[in-house]
């Protein structure tokens, strides 16, 4: 996996994991934010052809 899709696929499992704690504190600004990340950052995967599924569940697994 290029370092490019490696930063990506780790960008979007963080915001993923915030995503979740902003959810659990019930902070609706912070689930606002960090969805538009999570959407900014799979716009970007799309724009350059980075399959998101396949790597995000062996980071899923490494957390």
């Amino acid at each position: 996996m290029s370092e490019f899709m490696t930063t990506l696929h780790l960008r979007i499992y963080d915001a993923v994991r915030a995503l979740r704690r902003a959810h659990a504190s019930g902070d609706v600004d912070l689930c606002a934010a960090q969805a538009g990340e999570i959407e900014d950052l799979v716009e970007i995967a799309a724009r350059h052809g980075v399959d998101i599924g396949s790597a995000y569940k062996e980071l899923a697994h490494a957390a």
